[in-house]
């Protein structure tokens, strides 16, 4: 038998296509937080053109709620519990015509369940047949309280009755997500079954009819933190997510997220709301102001490049800053530097910024290569019988910063005889041992850590004592994520003169892709996917489709011996939280039970996830 087909103005869907299984929609969101450095984001809306604009930016699911066509009428958010309307027969108006026949993602129905003259059989069958996946207790009475909230739950028209709506959707096969405001209620979510538990931290602080809140980011997440403990103790397959309260930016978003390990964050106002809000008053005003906007923009562009280009290190990220600290002291004394990271993180670079922020008078930056072990290049020798004496680069350069890349490939007498420069300032020469003197300054990398090439007998104990005061380690470009948008800039401003352009710019959808690679080749690698991309590109927005094919097939991956090691390893950084650890690893929750399994699970009890 054919679908049936909704006709909605000259939108045409079938419900089939739409309102996909309960076990469909988990699926999926399982599978987005299954992928390196996800998270989830619903967007709670009321109008066809915030939900298009969501799933273009990447929202996983849409909530179609009142509080969403209540706010693109210019009320707050708390409007949506006062009795204005029929609300399901509102929200079923707007969603049915304006969301479902463009959607691409999963569909909440916001549904009330406080009218006692409805039955909730037939409002949640009402609502199935509309082509909904999913229902949510919106409006809800857990933003009530005193003695109104008792009253409610003593006519039977309280939480109890929306978890008994959200029961009888389930076995209709639809996706359930649970309101809740506290312990009680998020602990009884979990034991009805629900697949989503949001957490709602209040109504939303910010814009022009925000709700003020006493409730602090700090306090937001150590709450949350408490609350998605116990939901998970209940149920480990429950997803936790957050909304409202003082979270108005992405980067309260994480901050709140990280602390409370929650799965991810649904958008009401601070999606529609607040962005509408801004950007039409900034327009506006802009348009007022053009000549006052453009010379801010230009003084915020400068500022940029100041702090990108800041000892040759591009980012903001905490490990970056805490770099950059580092830099500041290491530039003021003549200590020898050590350098580590992968290889295309930049060392080099680094290696530079710490040679130019010491602004030492008439001294150069000078590399020297190990590929000879001996390190006859660096330290010279004497000529041989019938040869010809080499001059080595202290000799060349004696009062240079001297680059030394990979310094563990050097032999051991080689090493003793940097030991040597390194104590006394005094080289030998190969062959001979004349001696010479070096006045300079010494910066080594190697791409292995300090550890590493000390524990395997890489580098002597003693060149590696002397080296640990100085070393400064790279992060992979995979740990510092929030400086790759930073990074594409620094990049692309060196292809805008190449194109004499200012408008190469990357899309959001290019950089949905760019920040979920694993990039193996680091920065090195950015940079060249970016300019590969400028070239397939024909207009001034990089988006998806110019970006090369990328694949983490590549980078490497541990030897059968020591994956055991490299899957504890990973349970100990997450402190054995399984579903963190899975997310890190790039595997499904599924293939690290099973290799658990296989391995035999750790001594250490582990914690629900």
């Amino acid at each position: 038998m054919a679908d049936p087909i909704i006709h909605s103005g000259d939108a045409r869907f079938t419900i089939s296509a739409l309102a996909r299984t309960r076990a469909d929609i988990v699926a999926v969101l399982k599978a987005t937080l299954g992928k390196p450095n996800s998270t989830l984001v619903g967007a709670a809306i009321g109008t066809g053109m915030a939900a298009q604009a969501a799933s273009r930016g990447g929202a996983d699911f849409i909530l179609a709620m009142n509080a969403g066509r209540l706010r693109s009428m210019g009320a707050p958010s708390i409007f949506s519990l006062l009795a204005l309307r029929n609300s399901n027969d509102f929200v079923l108006d707007f969603a049915q015509s304006e969301i479902l026949p463009f959607a691409k993602v999963p569909v909440f129905f916001g549904a009330c369940a406080f009218d006692p003259r409805c039955s909730i059989e037939a409002e949640v069958e009402k609502i199935a047949n509309g082509g909904f996946g999913g229902i949510v207790n919106f409006p809800t009475c857990i933003f009530l309280g005193g003695r109104f909230r008792a009253d409610i739950e003593g006519a039977g028209l309280g939480f109890q009755r929306e978890l008994e709506m959200l029961r009888t959707a389930q076995n209709r096969g639809m996706a359930t997500l649970a309101y809740v405001r506290t312990v009680t209620e998020a602990q009884q979510a979990a034991q009805a079954g629900v697949n989503i538990v949001n957490l709602n931290l209040g109504w939303n602080v910010g814009g022009t009819v925000g709700s003020r809140t006493e409730v602090s980011l700090t306090q937001a997440a150590e709450y949350a933190k408490i609350v998605f403990r116990h939901v998970r103790a209940i149920s480990e397959d429950t997803l936790c997510v957050l909304e409202g309260g003082p979270i108005v930016s992405p980067d309260q978003m994480y901050e709140v997220s990280a602390v409370s390990k929650a799965d991810g964050y649904i958008g009401g106002s601070t999606i529609d709301r607040v962005p509408i809000e801004a950007s039409i008053e900034q327009i506006t005003s802009a348009f007022k102001s053009v000549g006052t906007l453009q010379r801010r923009i230009d003084e915020l562009e400068c500022q940029l490049e100041h702090v990108q280009r800041e000892y040759s290190i591009v980012g903001r990220s905490p490990s970056i800053q805490r770099i950059k600290q580092r830099i500041e002291k290491l530039a003021a004394s003549l200590l020898p530097v050590l350098i580590t990271g992968e290889a295309g993180t930049g060392k080099r670079l680094l290696a530079r910024g710490i040679h130019e922020a010491a602004r030492r008078p008439a001294s150069k930056l000078a590399s020297a290569s190990t590929a000879e072990s001996s390190g006859e290049s660096l330290f010279g020798s004497a000529p041989a019988e019938g040869g010809r004496k080499v001059l080595g680069l202290l000799q060349y350069h004696p009062t240079a910063t001297l680059l030394i890349e990979n310094v563990e490939t050097l032999c051991v007498d080689a090493q003793e005889r940097l030991m040597e420069v390194i104590e006394t300032g005094a080289y030998r020469r190969l062959g001979d041992n004349q001696r010479g003197r070096f006045e300079g300054r010494l910066i080594l990398t190697s791409t292995q850590p300090l550890s590493q090439i000390g524990s395997s007998g890489l580098l002597i104990p003693s060149l590696e004592s002397r080296l640990a005061p100085g070393h400064v380690f790279l992060p992979n470009l995979r740990d510092r994520l929030e400086d790759l948008p930073l990074l594409a800039e620094h990049f692309l401003q060196a292809l805008r003169k190449d194109r004499r352009s200012r408008k190469l710019s990357v899309d959001h959808s290019a950089y949905r892709v760019l920040m979920t690679y694993g990039w193996p080749e680091n920065i090195r690698e950015l940079r060249s996917v970016l300019e590969t991309a400028a070239i397939r590109c024909e207009g001034d927005w990089i988006k998806a489709e110019h970006l090369p094919p990328l694949s983490d097939a590549d980078a490497p991956q541990p030897l059968p011996a020591d994956e055991r090691e490299w899957i504890l390893d990973a349970l100990q950084r997450h402190r054995f939280r399984r579903g963190e650890t899975a997310r890190y690893l790039g595997i499904s929750r599924k293939t690290l039970y099973n290799k658990m399994r296989a391995y035999g699970r750790p001594l250490q009890p582990l914690t629900n996830a």
